[in-house]
């Protein structure tokens, strides 16, 4: 596809080059702000700033209200006519954190976007919600509202550009941590995979990786359904809202189905871990804290009826440390799980022992 077609399709207008001297700023405020944002990645300012600066940029008219855009084709960066370049907001650095992720191979063919892989076509959609991530921190304006979409309701890092897909990642972060995730987004590691498959299971990673894809591309089914209502007859819209209702109800069993799997495989696989009282609180207060990532609908229960059963787990494991484990090391707070008569005949057994061995060293 010609570079001019690919411009009329992404609706780009009246394209002007930015100096070098604008180019310069944009890179300067980027790359101060990546750096900020995330010392612990231990970025280079000026390295990204060489790297963003030798990025083609241009000013142009963006008919859908977009921010910015990055046109793969040509290597470039669209702003909008009316954008302040010099505070950028949230979806130009989304655009061009998406430029710093390229990886082309030796022939210069685009192979991979930190985690979506164009030769596999699989992570597109959680690519998307990892680099919102990292543009919603990186801007610093974002807060965490309580937002609802088809019927669930949720606490949104990005409550306006994938809110389900970013509450979703940052459940998996939960489980990984944060740097795992920043780190593979920017760089194409495979950390993050590995982290996640850590904390849970190789199948599980790649059945979540693939229903973020689906999650997506009804979504995107979704917008299109939505403009094309907009444009027909009264009697032709009757039929495209009972499928834009259809596709509304694929997405919330989606998200559902996919914390789920999140919930069951990662708490599981870190309750295998736990071996002491400490580990105990400390899944306990995970438990707990979790509460705050969910997506909640109506009639929705899985996690309440998954901590039911992981409470009867752990009162087990419990009752195997105190069986098994050192008795001296248990807690004031779990005393009450002492088995007393256990106890005491270990203490009638110890006397016994003792008595034996002074009639033979005595002989009484």
């Amino acid at each position: 596809m010609g570079i001019n077609l690919l411009l009329r399709k992404e609706g780009l207008e009246n394209i002007r080059k930015l100096n070098t001297l604008q180019i310069n700023k944009i890179a300067s405020y980027i790359a101060d702000k990546l750096c900020k944002s995330f010392p612990e990645l231990h970025l280079s300012q000026s390295a990204l700033f060489i790297q963003i600066s030798r990025l083609d940029m241009y000013i142009a008219t963006m008919p859908d209200g977009s921010s910015a855009k990055y046109v793969y084709g040509n290597n470039s960066i669209y702003f909008n006519e009316n954008l302040d370049l010099s505070n950028m907001d949230i979806t130009a650095i989304h655009e061009c954190i998406h430029y710093l992720q390229e990886y082309k191979d030796q022939k210069g063919k685009l192979t991979k976007l930190g985690l979506y892989d164009l030769t596999q076509e699989t992570g597109l959609a959680i690519n998307e919600a990892a680099v919102q991530l990292l543009a919603s921190r990186t801007s610093r304006t974002s807060t965490f509202d309580t937002v609802t979409y088809y019927g669930m309701s949720f606490v949104s890092e990005s409550p306006e550009y994938y809110p389900l897909e970013c509450a979703l990642l940052s459940q998996m972060m939960f489980f990984t941590g944060d740097e795992p995730l920043y780190f593979s987004t920017l760089y194409g590691s495979p950390m993050f995979k590995r982290a996640f498959i850590n904390s849970s299971n190789e199948n599980t990673f790649y059945e979540i990786e693939n229903l973020f894809d689906k999650l997506l591309n009804i979504e995107t089914d979704l917008i299109e359904l939505s403009q094309r209502l907009q444009s027909i007859s009264f009697d032709k819209s009757k039929i495209l809202q009972m499928q834009i209702e259809s596709k509304k109800k694929i997405i919330t069993n989606l998200c559902l189905k996919i914390q789920n799997k999140i919930i069951e495989n990662c708490f599981k696989r870190k309750f295998m871990k736990v071996e002491t009282f400490d580990d105990i609180r400390d899944f306990e207060n995970d438990l707990r804290e979790f509460q705050d990532l969910l997506i909640i609908s109506d009639n929705y229960d899985f996690y309440i009826k998954f901590c039911d059963k992981m409470a009867q787990d752990i009162a087990f494991k419990k009752n195997q440390i105190i069986k098994y484990g050192k008795v001296i090391d248990i807690p004031k707070e779990y005393s009450s799980y002492l088995p007393v008569v256990t106890t005491t005949k270990k203490i009638s057994k110890l006397q016994e022992i003792i008595t034996t061995l002074k009639d033979f060293i005595w002989g009484e």
